[in-house]
């Protein structure tokens, strides 16, 4: 399954003084939170185990890795199972992760590089999504209050 490609993010509405490396910063960054909660795939943890660890520990861009062991594209591979049924549901297409990306970080936005973004802001967004259990708009929908009817 693929959550995402970066080549999506090119065409209409992609800013043309921006570099391509911008359309997949949102992905790396989601990618990288991930692979800190220890939900790398086995391609990564078998085939490239120091660079997956780089960009764990920071010393390699999440973008770099993304672009060069994932070919700019976001798959069911880059996760393990646990990794995936946070994927499939936060990022999938009822997903609220690009909903919660524009609200805290839409001025950068196909604009700005994955160091511009402040990324202990970023893992507490995805952290703090990740502890309420709401993942989905479905999901958003259902949690209001018992007694609120509409």
């Amino acid at each position: 399954m693929k959550y995402d490609d970066a080549s999506w993010h090119y065409g209409q509405g992609f800013p043309k003084d921006s570099p391509q490396d911008y359309g997949a910063t949102h992905i790396a960054l989601f990618m990288k939170w991930c692979f800190q909660q220890g939900w790398a795939g086995e391609i990564h943890t078998q085939k490239e185990p120091d660079e997956t660890r780089m960009v764990i520990d920071g010393g390699l861009s999440a973008t770099d890795y993304f672009k060069k062991y994932c070919d700019g594209k976001l798959t069911d591979e880059d996760f393990c199972s646990e990794g995936n049924d946070f994927a499939a549901q936060y990022y999938g297409d009822d997903g609220l992760y690009l909903g919660d990306y524009a609200k805290h970080f839409g001025d950068l936005m196909y604009v700005a590089s994955e160091s511009d973004h402040d990324y202990s802001k970023f893992s507490a967004m995805l952290e703090d999504r990740f502890k309420s259990g709401v993942l989905t708009r479905s999901q958003l929908k259902a949690s209001k209050p018992w007694w609120k009817f509409w």
